[in-house]
C-alpha cells in the first residue's frame, strides 16, 4: 500500500511465504500511475515495506528520481549542464541527498557555475528546513521548486531549464508529518497534483 500522503492505495502484489520478509523491499513506482496524470510519465517514486499487517504491506517514502530519457532529450550542443548534489535536513529530521540539474543557454565559465550551484545549494537547504518530508516532496512533483530554481537562477545566467533528478533517503526522520509549512510548498495533497508537473518547457535520471 501507497504512504497516506500518496493516496494510500494499492500499488504492488507480490507473493510471501513469510510477511516479515517483505520488510524493507523496494517497490518503484511511475506517477503517472499513481496519480492518473501522463504529464508524470517521466517522474518515479519509491517506496520501502516497513510495515505489514494481514495481508497488507504498508510502505513509506524511500526516494525520487526522472527517468534518464527526461534528461537527454533537453540536452543541447554550445548548452551547459550544471549538476549539484546537496545534503539537506527536513523540519520532521528527514536527511536527504538532493541531486539537481540545471541547463544554461550557453557554456559558461567556471566562476558562473559556482555561483549557481551556490545559489541552488542555500535555496534547497533553506527551504527544507521550513518543509516536512510530504511537502518537500510534493513541491517536488508539482515543479515548484524546480520553478523557484529556474527563475532566481536566471538572474545570474539564463537558465533553460532545472530539474530535480533525484531525491534520495540518507536517514528516515518523523513518519507522522503534520505540520503545515512554506507556503511554496503548500499545494495541495500528493495525490491531487496539478496537471503542470514540468519546472520548464523541457523534461530530468
Amino acid at each position: 500500500m501507497a504512504p497516506k500522503a500518496f493516496g494510500g492505495n494499492l500499488i504492488a502484489e507480490t507473493p510471501s511465504l513469510d510477511p516479515k520478509s517483505l520488510i524493507g523491499r523496494n517497490i518503484d513506482v511511475n506517477m503517472a500511475d499513481l496519480t492518473g496524470k501522463s504529464s508524470k510519465f517521466y517522474m518515479n517514486m519509491r517506496f520501502r515495506v516497513n510495515k505489514v499487517e494481514d495481508k497488507n504491506a504498508f510502505t513509506m517514502f524511500n526516494g525520487y528520481y526522472c527517468l534518464r530519457e527526461h534528461l537527454f532529450r533537453v540536452v543541447r550542443k554550445r548548452s551547459q549542464k550544471v549538476r549539484t548534489i546537496n545534503n539537506v535536513e527536513t523540519k520532521d529530521n528527514w536527511r536527504l541527498q538532493v541531486t539537481t540539474l540545471i541547463i544554461l543557454n550557453r557554456n559558461t565559465d567556471v566562476t558562473v557555475q559556482k555561483k549557481e550551484r551556490k545559489l541552488i545549494h542555500d535555496y534547497l537547504e533553506d527551504f527544507a528546513k521550513k518543509s516536512s518530508l510530504e511537502d518537500f516532496v510534493k513541491a517536488t512533483i508539482n515543479g515548484i521548486i524546480q520553478k523557484h530554481i529556474r527563475k532566481t537562477g536566471s538572474k545570474i545566467y539564463p537558465v533553460r531549464f532545472s530539474e530535480i533528478e533525484k531525491i534520495e533517503v540518507l536517514k528516515a526522520g518523523s513518519l507522522d508529518s503534520k505540520a503545515k509549512v512554506a507556503k511554496p510548498a503548500d499545494a495541495g495533497p500528493l495525490d491531487k497534483i496539478e496537471k503542470s508537473g514540468h519546472a520548464s518547457s523541457a523534461p530530468a535520471e
